[in-house]
């Protein structure tokens, strides 16, 4: 019988495994020492990653089923793990980006890969500490075990790390101050899914995608209350297949004397479904403000509503003669936004309420937008991603919450300071989205970059932290997620599942490891340690000057991209506070 010879290494979390454009990666890879420890707070998570590959093709399983390949050639190697806590591990699938190199990403349900001869496979290793759990180290092992066909496993080889636990308890995460709001896009996933739009069978899809989002921390509902107010996203004009329209979740009938009546029920039961898993802190109502005109649907110069100062499209079935019409009157669009005001008066929720603009840059057919709405529905209060600090002044009277660009933040450091200071009562985040290249969170981008952008957040003195995607998945997102010319992962923090559940990523998790970063830095103002905090984020933060953070050549010269650095920076905050 051939000898099998298997080898294994233990990363941190926040290695990515790459791979060439042939999908080969480098054994290289392979020949870092092991990493031993992993050190995590209470109420929290130890991850790392197991890398293995051996000099013949096999199939490696992480369950106690049974697996027999189609090759009867392959052995089937079983890893199994041995903790004092609950531990999960998944396969690790690679996705292309844009160069046409390969990096691992999604964390696979199913347990059974088969892993070609002198490649490298990647295993996320994902355990749960409790809150009531003991400091201390806590010896953890993974055993290998080979079988062929239908005979007996034998011990093949294992080997062996530990979590330290540190004292610190992480707030759950409603309590934990990080104000995440990552956008929802419903109606792609009943495409993704194929099951109609707002149907039961969208729902049972919709609620594990929310979970997730309430695991990670998000503290917004995405509510759309008009036709495709992001206008696709342009997608009309990209060379991939992808349908990026989101539909409002808000049904329109007009009545034969001409009055309309109008269903929430979709809205109400969706805002349900969040609040079910703690997301109901707020509800952002896109479609309502700033709209993306639909310029691929109208000829040139055409504007479908002349006297409303937004160009949303609101949707109706007329019931004179069973056809499907659009509001052209502005005063129809003022009753339509007036009944939705009522509405949420009415059910308790309306100071939950943001109306929510994306990305106005000039300011007076935004204030016109804005005054138009006011005088309609005086009680709603608004929110916007912008660039201008000096919309801060501008619209404070009707907005509770500003999210600012990285590149707007970091050039204009000073004087957002200074605002942040003027308007105590507002909330401000930041955003990142199809740019800057760095930080970010793209395929492409150091793991640890997620892990910064927490950190940067308590360092400008911001509540949270803004990104535009979840599940924005073009037509075959799991063979190549590349859409436009953004960078893959610009769009999704997830993938779509066969079984209608979400497949989570690195990335997913880098984003929660940063918040818990900003968790323990928040933690060190509130004890008045602001020496100590400074101390702590310039360990990765490269330059003084902030106008230089995303203008530098080289990241490096910008941010730490060495994980050792954000390894030994978590140790030592969980030191300082335990």
């Amino acid at each position: 019988m051939q000898t099998f010879q298997l080898r294994h290494t233990l990363r941190p979390a926040a290695f990515k495994l790459t791979a060439d454009t042939a999908h080969h990666t480098d054994p290289a890879q392979m020949d870092h020492p092991s990493f031993t420890k992993a050190v995590c707070g209470r109420n929290d998570f130890a991850d790392l990653q197991l890398l293995v590959c051996a000099d013949q093709a096999f199939s490696l399983l992480l369950d106690n089923n049974p697996y027999f390949a189609q090759n009867p050639a392959l052995p089937c190697v079983r890893a199994e793990i041995d903790a004092p806590f609950s531990a999960e591990m998944a396969h690790l699938a690679l996705n292309v980006i844009n160069d046409g190199t390969y990096r691992a990403d999604a964390l696979l349900q199913f347990p059974a890969a088969e892993i070609p001869a002198n490649e490298i496979a990647a295993v996320y290793l994902h355990l749960t500490v409790p809150a009531d759990t003991e400091a201390g180290i806590y010896p953890c092992r993974i055993r290998f075990y080979i079988s062929r066909g239908v005979f007996d496993e034998e011990l093949l080889c294992e080997t062996e790390f530990s979590v330290d636990v540190r004292a610190f308890v992480f707030p759950d995460n409603k309590d934990n101050g990080f104000h995440l709001d990552l956008w929802q896009h419903c109606s792609n996933l009943a495409r993704k899914h194929e099951v109609p739009l707002w149907s039961d069978a969208h729902f049972a899809v919709l609620e594990p995608y929310v979970k997730s989002l309430a695991d990670l921390g998000v503290k917004c509902v995405t509510v759309v209350a008009s036709e495709i107010p992001w206008n696709g996203q342009w997608c009309y004009q990209m060379p991939q297949k992808a349908n990026l329209y989101e539909y409002s979740m808000i049904g329109v009938v007009r009545h034969p004397d001409g009055t309309f009546a109008y269903d929430y029920t979709a809205m109400q039961r969706y805002i349900d479904l969040c609040a079910k898993y703690g997301i109901d802190e707020c509800i952002s109502v896109f479609g309502l403000a700033n709209v993306w005109r639909t310029t691929a649907y109208l000829p040139d110069g055409l504007v479908i509503n002349p006297d409303y100062p937004d160009g949303m499209n609101i949707r109706y079935f007329d019931e004179a003669d069973g056809r499907y019409k659009y509001m052209r009157k502005g005063c129809e669009i003022d009753d339509y936004i007036r009944a939705l005001e009522q509405y949420f008066i009415t059910t308790g929720q309306i100071t939950r309420i943001r109306i929510a603009a994306d990305e106005p840059s000039v300011l007076e057919p935004f204030q016109k937008s804005l005054d138009r709405l006011h005088d309609t529905a005086p009680s709603f209060r608004c929110k916007t991603a912008c660039n201008l600090p000096e919309f801060v002044d501008a619209f404070s009277h009707l907005m509770d919450d500003f999210i600012f660009d990285i590149d707007t933040v970091a050039d204009r450091f000073d004087e957002l300071q200074n605002t942040f200071a003027a308007h105590p009562d507002k909330r401000f985040l930041y955003y990142v989205c199809c740019g800057p290249d760095f930080p970010n969170t793209f395929l492409m981008s150091e793991l640890v970059e997620s892990y910064f952008l927490g950190i940067y957040a308590s360092f400008a003195n911001l509540q949270g932290f803004l990104r535009w995607n979840y599940t924005v998945f073009n037509d075959d997102p799991r063979t190549n997620a590349v859409t436009h010319v953004w960078h893959n992962g610009d769009t999704h923090f997830v993938y779509p599942a066969k079984n209608g559940a979400p497949l989570l990523t690195l990335r997913w998790h880098a984003l929660r490891r940063g918040i818990r970063f900003f968790v323990l830095l928040e933690e060190l103002k509130k004890r008045g340690l602001t020496d100590e905090h400074r101390a702590a984020i310039f360990r990765v933060l490269r330059t003084e000057d902030q106008g230089k953070l995303i203008h530098n050549e080289d990241k490096r010269d910008s941010f730490s991209c060495d994980i050792a650095d954000y390894e030994a920076l978590w140790a030592d905050l969980l030191t300082m506070l335990s």
